[in-house]
């Protein structure tokens, strides 16, 4: 079995993880929210055992939780198409 080198200076456990989340964002993200971000693929995670999971600094610096819906709000509206004005035919 090869060994691989971990830099654990690149990872956050779960806890820490929400408190990085909680600075991002302004508000108090739980120690389960940075497990579903896995799961949605949004973070790098790193399995050291069955119950101990990192997270990638990187990914967790750069997310920022917003409130729901906001993100797909604004999507929308980046991509909808700018409204055109009806003339008038007398």
């Amino acid at each position: 079995m090869s060994e691989e080198t971990v830099n654990l200076g690149e990872w956050y456990s779960a806890t820490q993880a929400a408190e990085r989340l909680s600075q991002n964002s302004g508000k108090t993200i739980g120690i389960s929210y940075p497990r579903k971000l896995a799961q949605y693929g949004k973070v790098r995670t790193l399995k050291v055992t069955e119950r101990n999971i990192l997270y990638n600094k990187q990914d967790i610096n750069n997310y920022v939780v917003e409130e729901r819906g906001e993100k797909s709000g604004r999507a929308k509206r980046q991509t909808a198409r700018p409204k055109t004005k009806k003339k008038l035919v007398a």
